[in-house]
């Protein structure tokens, strides 16, 4: 046969018309079994129709025939990559380089597939030899941007989007990726002006269609939103991830209590219709965003929705649904091995709350191992805590592989400090891989998840009914279940100049997330407002996501408490030392209703400004109260109905001698009983031994079991 036969073949290919090509390629190959080049295209043809292991079968006949044929390998690799076989993948690219030095598509695949087994600065550098060898490579720009955003390198990440972008002004994926960045950042506009960008340029890319609708649904732009969702669902009608996504969203800031109502009947409904799905994944914590944790906030009881939710997860999604074979054999070690499981450890709520316990855990009782995703964030937080631990390992995000690299520890407790927050780690809860696996209240509320044996608590946060609230065993310490190291070091505080803040009247502060801003909470702020003329209310909303939920805010109180949008002011997101200089300046801290402040409250108490709260059923709403019961304060600012709260936050504003003395007070009781507290770290490692031990013997801690030390 000529090459110009072959070429004409190839030419048909690169058309579209693999077809014809595959009957000709079968033709020609019986009359030429040694033409290295024809199985090379049928290879090509049947990876096209995603038929990967017979493509492997042809590429491997091909460089049989020809074991120098470098583009051979090379497409052998890429279809042993699309096979998960990126070790053998890894190996084909590398003989193909290894043929020809030069061959920038071999070092962008090879990059592609160290990526994937999470060996990142391999894939950084096999990026950058593509790169090299070709600067015009905007694929490899791309890639590359894609690696340094999973490592946390957010700008080295849009540097590379933007150059792949000058080279290729239509690449409409770079495009999607730098929308992705900003959204991480919270640069809301820049996220949605890209992800629109792409779509302009390919009005079916589905992931842009995904990743926009799940912003606008965020910021509560919900027909946009809408509009997105109906058209992803046009383009992927079977596929269940986006189904799922888009039935099971909850959006964060709410217009009304009736809105409540009405997303939650539609969660329910959900539920059901999403049963009579299969959905088969890998990486369900890449595909399934849980923003669910949002019912947390809605003052509802969440119990038997989150074991729904959880049972609906483990019938459509069956390989979540995996027990180690590790779990019943008898272990000979000395210590007691905890494997501590988030995507928070890091400079993040999570990180600042249990991070104390990490590293001061008795390591001659306790080997500790990390695991974070590689979502986690690169902090000083992180580097302290791992530099506490006996082994730091990152997950990767195939779910079976997580199983694996969890299960090789060995483990005796899985101690999650959340679950909910992070999809990665909610599925991989699923999971049996520790004879005993405990959550806390890093989220707090329930998982539903029936193998989370433990919701790990205190007796200050929890009521007396509290175990009907939890589908885990409740486990009360008598202390805030934390060792807490207060912020050092932070330098001169600013004042009210500094903050850009009124200097001459009283100012009310509540520096919280606004989606924990429930309908039921504006009456108290308004009523505040009424009773003392000359003062302000503070909150964070000024710039992000929180910019448009204050926008929603704005409107709902429009409608009854036009009071707030005169008199309340919204600051930009704070750094440590502005939060804890804006706790100083105002006169009094609101602890909202129904889901109250944690870790914002213990950094508060460095300079004890009062804040209100009012306690109610649920541990999410107990927190600042157990905080000041811990602290032995004589007269707490808690207080058990709407007219007391509203009146004591007026009343402590105004009266400046008692609110300096409960400030000294705060400040003091928060270091000796609060902060870096022994004996909750104590009571922490009993319930971690008596746990340990009560599995040894096949039993469990009776539910509501209490820890005293």
């Amino acid at each position: 046969m000529k090459d110009k036969s072959i070429q004409e073949l190839i030419n048909l290919y690169h058309s579209g018309k693999l077809t014809i090509v595959e009957k000709k390629v079968i033709e020609l190959i019986k009359k030429n079994p040694k033409s290295f080049v024809l199985y090379n295209l049928f290879g090509a043809v049947l990876s096209n129709q995603k038929n990967f292991d017979k493509a492997v079968i042809n590429y491997k006949k091909s460089i049989e025939i020809n074991p120098d044929y470098a583009e051979g390998h090379n497409n052998l690799g890429s279809a042993l990559y699309k096979l998960g076989k990126f070790n053998e993948a890894i190996d084909s690219y590398q003989r193909a380089i290894k043929i020809k030095p030069n061959f920038t598509e071999a070092y962008n695949n090879l990059g592609l597939a160290f990526k994937e087994l999470g060996k990142f600065n391999e894939a950084i550098d096999s990026y950058q030899r593509a790169i090299k060898i070709n600067p015009e490579y905007a694929e490899a720009y791309n890639n590359l941007g894609v690696t340094f955003k999973m490592i946390g390198k957010f700008n080295e990440a849009i540097d590379n989007y933007q150059r792949a972008i000058k080279i290729n002004p239509e690449y409409a994926e770079a495009y999607n990726n730098l929308g992705n960045v900003y959204d991480i950042n919270e640069k809301v506009d820049e996220a949605i002006l890209n992800y629109k960008k792409a779509i302009k340029i390919n009005a079916n890319f589905v992931e842009a269609y995904s990743n926009l609708g799940h912003l606008l649904k965020e910021i509560g732009k919900v027909d946009e939103a809408r509009n997105c969702e109906n058209k992803l669902l046009s383009l992927k009608p079977n596929d269940i991830g986006y189904r799922i996504n888009i039935t099971l969203s909850i959006i964060p800031v709410v217009s009304s209590v009736e809105e409540i109502n009405f997303h939650r009947n539609e969660y329910q409904k959900g539920l059901e219709l999403l049963k009579k799905y299969q959905y088969l994944t890998e990486k369900p914590g890449d595909t399934i965003t849980t923003n669910f944790f949002h019912l947390g906030y809605h003052a509802r009881e969440n119990l038997e929705l989150m074991k729904n939710t959880s049972d609906l997860f483990r019938q459509i999604i069956p390989n979540i649904n995996y027990v180690s074979k590790n779990i019943d054999k008898q272990k000979k070690q000395k210590k007691i091995k905890v494997g501590f499981i988030s995507e928070f450890l890091t400079k993040h709520t999570v990180g600042k709350l249990f991070g104390g316990l990490i590293k001061n855990i008795d390591k001659k009782k306790f080997d500790i191992i990390i695991f974070h995703t590689y979502r986690t964030k690169k902090s000083l937080i992180k580097n302290e805590i791992d530099s506490h631990s006996n082994k730091v390992i990152n997950l990767s995000n195939r779910i079976k592989e997580q199983h694996e690299q969890v299960e090789k520890e060995n483990l005796d407790i899985i101690f999650y400090p959340e679950i909910g927050m992070s999809s990665i780690t909610y599925f991989l809860a699923f999971a049996r891989l520790a004879p005993v696996q405990i959550v806390s209240w890093g989220h707090p509320e329930t998982t539903g998840i029936n193998t989370i044996d433990y919701f790990l608590s205190s007796t200050l946060l929890e009521p007396n009914n509290a175990k009907r609230k939890y589908s885990e065993r409740l486990i009360c310490l008598s202390q805030f279940p934390l060792y807490y190291e207060p912020p050092q070091n932070l330098g001169p505080l600013k004042n009210r100049k500094d903050l850009k803040l009124p200097e001459n009247i009283r100012l009310y502060g509540c520096p919280q997330s606004l989606f924990k801003f429930h309908p039921d909470f504006d009456l108290i702020l308004a009523e505040i407002l009424f009773q003392d003329p000359e003062s302000c209310i503070v909150l964070i909303g000024g710039e992000g996501k929180e910019k448009y939920w204050s926008e929603i805010l704005k409107k709902r109180w429009s409608k009854s408490f036009s009071i707030l949008n005169k008199k309340v002011l919204f600051t930009n997101t704070l750094s440590l030392l502005e939060f804890i200089s804006l706790c100083k300046c105002v006169n009094v801290l609101l602890d909202p209703l129904h889901f109250g402040g944690g870790n914002s409250f213990l950094e508060s108490m460095l300079v004890g400004t009062p804040s209100i709260t009012m306690p109610g059923t649920h541990l999410k709403t107990n927190i600042t109260a157990a905080a000041y019961k811990q602290m032995k304060i004589l007269s707490p600012p808690i207080v058990q109905s709407s007219k007391e709260y509203i009146n004591l936050a007026v009343q402590l504003a105004q009266d400046s001698k008692k609110n300096l003395s409960l400030r000294e007070e705060s400040k003091t009781a928060a270091n000796k009983y609060l902060y870096n507290n022994l004996k909750a770290l104590k009571e922490f490692e009993q319930f971690l031994e008596e746990a340990h031990i009560t599995a040894q013997l096949g039993n469990k801690l009776k539910d509501g079991h209490k820890i005293r030390f």
